[in-house]
């Protein structure tokens, strides 16, 4: 069997390992955000009398609040500090010993954590479908249209997190750096308030930031909100930016690695 492939059966195989842990935490994870999303629009809604809001009806609204976490997760893939933690407790030291790139191993962990969130993504739209008003848009095309968008998305972001992470060659900690990156990420790409409710002139401009990339975009695709030619020109910018980003990682790594001495910090 290839390496990479045995490597990504492993990495699922221990994810489920510990099913009861990993349900709990998604269903916490989700409800506690959707609860919160729920009472509050609930009642910005009853108090100005409104039936829809920037396009968005409440339950229109509740589904892409349902979809946040879910699509984030599966965006983001693992926890933060995988690639710093190997630089600072000088574990890197076995991977450059591997016939196997690296990076390589670090994105095939986090493509099976991406592929089982995903899984889980499409049962609780299921079954918010089957309880709720499904909307006319969702349908099996815009399903299979989100699932190469949230790939190529969760490589952005693992791009995007690498270039920080590298730092770690020189910086004490920097933990924060990647708290902060997901911090607007949840701002700017459109986790913390649907981007449709930003003025006109940000839209456009957060258009070209990777961040509508990792969250609202992916979710715009799902819902059947995307054309055709918006898909192919979103997905394009997804590509520049991760080959932009792609390179400086690269070269900071190479640079990086001159100066890593192998016994950790």
């Amino acid at each position: 069997m290839n390496v990479g492939l045995h490597f990504y059966l492993l990495e699922i195989k221990k994810i489920l390992s510990y099913r009861a842990e990993f349900w709990l935490g998604f269903i916490g994870n989700v409800a506690s955000q959707f609860g919160v999303a729920y009472f509050l629009w609930k009642a910005i809604f009853l108090a100005r009398g409104l039936t829809s809001l920037q396009g968005f009806d409440f339950g229109a609204l509740m589904l892409y609040y349902l979809l946040v976490p879910l699509v984030e997760r599966a965006v983001n893939g693992q926890e933060l500090g995988n690639v710093s933690g190997e630089i600072y407790e000088g574990g890197l030291t076995r991977y450059l010993l591997y016939p196997v790139s690296f990076f390589r191993i670090k994105y095939l962990g986090q493509l099976a954590q991406s592929t089982v969130f995903l899984v889980q993504l499409f049962v609780a739209m299921a079954l918010f479908m089957l309880i709720f008003r499904t909307p006319h848009a969702i349908g099996i095309f815009s399903i299979l249209k989100t699932i190469p968008v949230i790939f190529c998305a969760g490589i952005l972001h693992f791009i995007m997190t690498i270039n920080l992470e590298i730092i770690a060659f020189w910086a004490d900690n920097v933990w924060s750096l990647t708290v902060l990156n997901r911090l607007i990420t949840h701002l700017l790409g459109g986790g913390l308030l649907p981007l449709a409710f930003f003025p006109d002139r940000v839209q456009s401009w957060l258009g070209y930031l990777p961040y509508s990339r990792l969250v609202s975009f992916p979710i715009n695709c799902l819902l059947g909100h995307v054309g055709n030619r918006e898909w192919l020109i979103g997905l394009t910018v997804t590509a520049a930016w991760s080959l932009g980003l792609g390179l400086v990682a690269a070269w900071t790594w190479s640079r990086g690695l001159k100066t890593y001495t192998g016994v950790g910090i």
